[in-house]
């Protein structure tokens, strides 16, 4: 049996209310925008009700317009379970804040802060959310030595994903060694109250011991220049190993 469900009609699904997190509403945030145009935020009266899908953790966070006759605009959000027909139900929490105050902060210009619990966090939040968040570092990395480490793999992250090499194989597997590798490195630094300086030189150590091989014949197999043009120059000295070691590898070659 179908069940309408902040002016959508479902079925064959159960949802549980859970609390929206940043990403939730800055997701149904990015569908009003695209579906909507000359918002009025104080009211969003010109916004129509809207859902964004979150694969990631299972979730669909509804935005519901006020409508006449219904309930009072707001977001929920809910994990979402298939269930047989007929079994359909949405299991709410009252004691869960629906209020629409963070859309009207993210139309204002203001960004949601977002406390991260770790450094995995907070760099898929600031590279994935920094247009919307003000993404804090985790307790122990928010000092002025963690805050400049931080930067430095964020942009290690920034200068993998801008190039189409690390997406996926060998690349992928390389970039994950490295940022592993790194994030590890820099915990032993900070816990050793140790300076941006000293991380410096353990990634130059870090990136002399990942077997470099695969990933440098893979670039080569691209065979493209416009793969290196993409990728060069970066500021990632992860990206710039790997590149020089394809150049090295075909100097040798030829």
């Amino acid at each position: 049996m179908a069940i309408r469900l902040h002016s959508f009609i479902s079925s064959g699904k159960r949802y549980i209310q859970v609390e929206s997190q940043p990403h939730h509403i800055t997701g149904i945030f990015r569908t009003i925008m695209h579906s909507s145009h000359k918002l009025h935020f104080w009211k969003f009266k010109d916004a129509t009700s809207a859902y964004f899908e979150c694969a990631e953790d299972g979730t669909i966070t509804f935005y519901q317009a006020e409508i006449p006759d219904a309930d009072n605009d707001g977001i929920w959000t809910y994990l979402v379970y298939e269930y047989p027909e007929g079994e359909e139900k949405v299991f709410c929490d009252l004691s869960i804040d629906t209020s629409i105050s963070p859309l009207q902060k993210l139309l204002s210009g203001q960004k949601l802060i977002h406390k991260t619990v770790d450094i995995n966090e907070y760099l898929h939040y600031q590279y994935n959310q920094a247009e919307y968040l003000d993404v804090k570092l985790p307790v122990d990395w928010d000092t002025p030595e963690g805050r400049k480490i931080a930067n430095l793999i964020l942009e290690e992250l920034r200068g993998f994903k801008a190039s189409s090499v690390f997406a996926g194989g060998a690349g992928k597997e390389y970039m994950k060694s490295v940022l592993d590798g790194f994030i590890q490195a820099a915990h032993k630094v900070l816990e050793g109250g140790g300076t941006v300086i000293d991380f410096d030189l353990t990634q130059f150590d870090i990136l002399n011991r990942i077997k470099i091989d695969e990933i440098a014949n893979s670039i080569l197999e691209y065979n493209d220049y416009r793969i290196w043009q993409a990728a060069l120059p970066s500021k990632s000295k992860a990206v710039e190993y790997a590149f020089n070691a394809a150049l090295n590898l075909l100097c040798r070659i030829k």
